[in-house]
């Protein structure tokens, strides 16, 4: 008996190992279907901010959601900027008769770009309820129903707080005309954030602080400076000292991750970028609340410079609630978008991000006993942020091609390179 049974389940396993087998055989393929695409410029980033901006516009107005107009080039561009967050990936959008055509190719982990899965997928114009026409991995093909069904559960279970559903039911029309889709949207204000959520939790490797948990903190922030006791002017490192020591204070009931995370995305809202809370899909806006649109942090400065100030508190708020990846190619992009609008690639805001982002990962990977000795050790502000000496600032496009070619280049990651090895140095960071 205990014989059958062995012989039952080992051909069992022997069965299941053979039909995945064949099925990565079908699906990985050696080479890729689509070729390299450069990587990302400043028109690129233009165009997907007027995509972002037009969504918002079109979810935040009252009564029915105006349609989104999405080019054929503006796809694209959002596609070379995703790209970014996936190294290898390859990927292109093509508008058809009556369809959206997108096509993939990612490469398999650890294979060395040695084997590759390759994908394609359509839309077909809809009105109601999103479908696929059509679904292809490498050799397979899939059963478009089924294949959306199993993506939307996926999502589910990945992201959590319904991601899949939202995402599934976003759109109720697609019409594609010329070069030119236009996609009647059916969510505001991105599913009630359900899908910001999901996401950065997925990215960051756990759930983010609640909503109130970030308030709270906000309100510490601006009481102290109503007192007095922050600056209204002059250095933002009391406010970043006030930060970790307020977290410190929250660590042993919530975990210093989670405490740490909440000080910092509150310290953002109030004094980072203006595009923060974009940026964070919405999840909060503390100025909306009474009591804490009055907080001014406009005067303050790191290393001597506002915008410096902006990047710094901005991109570590990011790492807390993301990843290192998602965080750093976040400021790639504010670069690339002031290449065409505001002046130029600057290497110094680049410096000020990544001098966050790794004051982010310092205090995250630190158990809060270790705190109070780190925060012994930020006295200056060149404890947490390197100095910009030598750090090629405000190149023109013309500038930057010439120097550094692309994001891609060995110049590029010689000067991040750079940069790192300038933060290793930092009181902070050392003996990590």
């Amino acid at each position: 008996m205990l014989k059958s049974l062995f012989r039952f389940f080992l051909g069992l396993f022997l069965l299941a190992f053979a039909a995945a087998l064949l099925a990565a055989l079908l699906v990985v393929e050696r080479s890729p279907s689509l070729p390299e695409s450069p990587p990302p410029g400043p028109e690129d980033v233009l165009a997907a901010r007027g995509f972002a901006n037009s969504v918002k516009r079109a979810l935040s107005g009252e009564g029915d959601v105006e349609p989104v107009v999405v080019t054929e080039a503006r796809f694209n561009s959002m596609v070379r900027l995703g790209a970014r967050f996936l190294p290898g990936f390859r990927g292109r959008v093509t508008l058809e008769e009556g369809a959206v055509l997108g096509e993939a190719s990612a490469p398999v982990p650890f294979t060395g770009g040695a084997l590759w899965v390759n994908a394609s997928a359509t839309a077909p114009e809809f009105e109601g309820e999103f479908a696929l026409g059509s679904l292809r991995v490498g050799r397979l093909s899939l059963p478009p129903g089924l294949s959306l069904e199993a993506g939307r559960l996926a999502a589910n279970l990945l992201f959590g707080n319904g991601v899949g559903d939202t995402v599934a039911g976003a759109a109720t029309r697609l019409e594609v005309e010329g070069d030119a889709a236009s996609i009647t949207l059916a969510i505001r204000q991105v599913g009630g954030n359900r899908v910001a959520r999901g996401v950065f939790s997925a990215l960051r490797g756990s759930d983010l602080p609640p909503p109130e948990a970030v308030m709270r903190e906000a309100r510490r922030i601006a009481e102290a400076m109503a007192r007095g006791d922050l600056p209204a002017e002059g250095s933002f490192l009391p406010y970043i000292r006030f930060a970790l020591a307020s977290a410190f204070d929250s660590a042993a009931a919530e975990g210093s991750a989670e405490a740490y995370t909440a000080s910092i995305l509150a310290l953002a809202a109030l004094c980072g970028a203006r595009d923060f809370t974009t940026v964070m899909g919405g999840l909060f806006d503390p100025r909306r609340e009474s009591g804490l649109a009055e907080a001014d942090c406009r005067a303050l400065k790191l290393n001597g410079r506002i915008d410096s100030r902006r990047h710094f508190i901005t991109a570590a708020a990011v790492q807390a609630a993301s990843n290192r990846g998602y965080s750093v190619t976040i400021g790639e992009f504010k670069e690339l978008h002031d290449i065409a609008a505001a002046g130029g690639f600057d290497f110094t805001d680049i410096a000020a991000n990544n001098s966050g982002i790794r004051m982010s990962n310092r205090m995250m990977a630190a158990p809060a006993a270790d705190w109070p000795a780190l925060l012994a050790r930020i006295g200056a502000e060149s404890d947490v942020i390197i100095d910009y000496a030598g750090l090629p600032s405000i190149m023109s496009d013309e500038e930057f091609r010439a120097r550094f070619r692309d994001l891609d280049s060995e110049a590029y990651a010689a000067m991040l390179a750079e940069i790192e090895a300038r933060i290793d140095l930092l009181p902070l960071h050392r003996n990590e």
